[in-house]
């Protein structure tokens, strides 16, 4: 229904109608025109209900009756409308205090797509008027006629018609092409190759075939392409399109519509920025990095020339950050990064790999000439650096592993150049090492834990401890996560981070992924028994992503124990599903045909893309700890990344968790970006299974409703 037809009844609080300006425009722009009321003070303010008012626009700051005391008078009352904050910016300690007093939103000046869904969501909350009776006039099916053209006329996309030849000449374009290409509908009509013309020279041929051999065959025709508008600039066009045949059977006419997707297109890229390159340096970061590497390894292997990898890591580089300072770190990396950018001649190969490392792809080389390279960038070192006009003096060690001497696989290959810096390191520092066997420090205390975990495994004395994930919009426990730890009699509780990866290079991984299936699943039972059912996540790793094992194992798990599949969930990393996509598709798919939930962890430290996430049946996903962390520093960019992560989640439908809650400020921060579960330490510590009541009966987390 129309806007016009169904208007909305909004009522902005504000000291004086001036202060109303920028509302009235934003709901212009939204389409909802005049639909506003203005009220200054707390007698106005009091009457306001549901009954008589979809929503409350409370206007920040107002120095007669501020946001905080409009939701004073309202949020307690059951008939009270929905209250928005609106403002012209707000800080991430304000938005905080007023979601916590209970803001339905707070919408930013000029953010018209935000504004909009905030008005579906209080109009969606609200009971429906009255439908109007149908019109019994003669003039019913002229206004029908009207209502028809002007919902062509208003929708957010350009229609056309245009004769299947050539150059798709057209014949009726709707008036929406003016603002998105700033030519009106005369202009582009006047000009038969306009649209071939205005296509982007990188797409135009791509685009062009795709839509003749659409007119050939009459299948329907889409494709997302950048066009030029009036004035030069690049905009996204996702143009789809219906073949009409003639009375001769052949093609005749396409008719279709185009959405302006640029927004998104330009989202997209943003987030691939933060995803794969460095803010500090803007070089590709380490996931680009792997990326590269495997992409150059399996070159190498066709061509079987050698490819070298250098890790290039600064000496002492604490040291100096804790004497002049993380600001004074952060000039020293980004006038090392440029140096090194200079000296290998292309960007492109070099990656900041953490804090103070960095790393070098050189395809085609062996290892002298790796070492050449090497030596130059140290050579560059060499210069001291001015940091507030003290000259600083950095030395760095460089490592170097070469495919296939040292492996042909990306991570052994990273292993081995790291290897041969702390080898560079073990010297003194200012020198370059190529990885040799004898750099892998031998450790015994490996091989004996190993047959110790296959012990452990086979007597289960594995145990799993449970971290509750919470609601933050219902304040509610609405799921566990398991943790294995493994109790032991000599070494005390060792990490996951000791045994795991042992387990991943063995055949252990197997019968410790259905130790854990078959320990959580018979907890998970017990508890809907106890009357709570929780549902509990399961973490699987790569290697039993890819088995096809998993399938059966994750069935006998639920079967045996009696659990319903919708209380178990498994969690697996960006990485575990870029080792193989195609298998790891088929697996998931077989899982969420049981009824079992898939979440994706750590997202953000991976390389997945927006495409692999809208093909795989994922419901949920995790923002990696580390950045929800990272909110609490001084930057900014941390928050940033989750906002936008906890964006896109919700863009594709998912459900999304931040982990890593460290603080209560973080907690309400997250709250004000809408993310919907969290988990972490503020929250509560793993516990083992028979703690979980208790702490659910003491902390301030309610059960869910079943």
């Amino acid at each position: 229904m129309s806007a016009r037809e169904n208007p909305l009844r909004a009522v902005a609080v504000i000291d004086s109608p001036q202060a109303g300006s920028g509302i009235a425009a934003d709901l212009e722009a939204c389409g909802f025109g005049s639909c506003l009321t203005y009220v200054s003070g707390e007698d106005d303010v009091r009457p306001l209900a549901r009954a008589s008012c979809d929503i409350v626009l409370a206007c920040h700051p107002n120095p007669k009756v501020g946001p905080e005391r409009v939701l004073e008078l309202l949020c307690a009352r059951a008939d009270a409308p929905p209250v928005a904050v609106w403002a012209e910016s707000f800080t991430d300690d304000e938005m905080v205090s007023f979601v916590k007093a209970g803001a339905h939103d707070c919408l930013r000046s000029g953010d018209t797509r935000r504004l909009a869904a905030a008005i579906e969501r209080a109009r969606s909350a609200a009971p429906d008027p009255p439908a109007p009776s149908p019109p019994t006039t003669a003039t019913a099916a002229a206004e029908l006629e009207d209502h028809h053209r002007a919902l062509i006329e208003e929708i957010p996309a350009l229609t056309y018609v245009c004769w299947a030849d050539e150059t798709r000449s057209v014949a009726y374009v709707s008036p929406q092409l003016l603002t998105m290409t700033g030519y009106s509908t005369r202009d582009w009509l006047a000009e038969p190759d306009i649209w071939v013309e205005r296509l982007h020279p990188e797409d135009r041929d791509h685009v062009l075939s795709r839509y003749r051999e659409a007119c050939k065959t009459g299948s329907r025709f889409f494709s997302e392409y950048r066009l030029l508008d009036r004035e030069g600039s690049i905009v996204w066009w996702r143009d789809e399109g219906r073949v009409m045949p003639g009375p001769d059977g052949k093609a005749r006419f396409v008719r279709g519509f185009v959405l302006d997707v640029t927004e998104q297109k330009l989202a997209e890229e943003s987030l691939r920025r933060m995803r794969f390159f460095d803010q500090l340096t803007g070089l590709p970061n380490r996931a680009l990095m792997q990326l590269r590497l495997g992409s150059a390894l399996a070159e190498s292997k066709e061509t079987g020339r050698p490819l070298a990898l250098l890790i290039l890591a600064l000496d002492r580089f604490r040291d100096t950050v804790n004497t002049l300072g993380h600001h004074s770190g952060d000039e020293i990396v980004r006038d090392l990064a440029g140096r090194l950018a200079d000296t290998i001649g292309d960007a492109e190969r070099v990656a900041r790999l953490r804090g103070d490392e960095f790393g070098v792809l050189l395809p085609d080389s062996d290892a002298d000439f790796a070492r050449n390279v090497g030596e130059r960038v140290l050579k560059g070192f060499e210069r001291p650096i001015m940091v507030e006009r003290l000259p600083i003096e950095v030395t760095a060690s460089v490592g170097i592993a070469v495919a296939p001497d040292h492996g042909d696989e990306s991570e052994v290959l990273l292993r081995r150049a790291d290897a041969a810096v702390q080898a560079a390191r073990a010297l003194g520092g200012g020198t370059c090492a190529v990885y040799s066997p004898e750099f892998d420090p031998h450790d015994p205390e490996h091989v004996a834990l190993l047959g110790e975990l296959r012990r452990a495994v086979e007597a289960d004395d594995l145990v799993l401890h449970y971290q509750p994930k919470v609601d933050l919009r219902h304040k509610t426990v609405v799921g566990v996560e398991a943790l294995l730890r493994w109790p032991h009699a000599k070494r005390g509780m060792v990490p996951p981070g000791d045994f795991i990866p042992l387990a991943e290079r063995t055949g252990l991984m197997r019968p410790l992924t259905r130790l854990v299936l078959h320990k959580a699943a018979r907890e998970a039972h017990q508890w809907e028994r106890d009357g709570r059912a929780i549902p509990v996540a399961v973490n699987v790793s790569a290697r039993s992503l890819h088995d096809p094992l998993i399938l059966d194992d994750v069935a006998e798990a639920l079967r045996t124990n009696d659990l319903d599949p919708t209380h178990l969930q498994i969690e697996i990393t960006e990485s575990a599903v870029m080792e193989d996509e195609a298998r790891a598709a088929i697996t998931l798919s077989g899982l969420t045909s049981k009824g079992v939930g898939i979440s994706i962890d750590d997202f953000g430290t991976g390389f997945s893309s927006l495409r692999l996430l809208r093909r795989l049946p994922v419901s949920e996903l995790k923002i990696d700890k580390s950045f929800v962390i990272g909110m609490a520093g001084e930057t900014g960019e941390d928050t940033a990344i989750v906002r936008s992560t906890n964006d896109l989640g919700h863009n594709l439908g998912l459900t999304v968790v931040a982990e890593g809650v460290e603080d209560e400020w973080t907690l309400d921060l997250l709250s004000a970006f809408g993310c919907d579960l969290a988990q972490g330490y503020f929250i509560a510590r793993p516990m083992p299974g028979a703690d979980l009541a208790g702490w659910i009966a003491q902390s301030d987390w309610r059960m869910a409703e079943s």
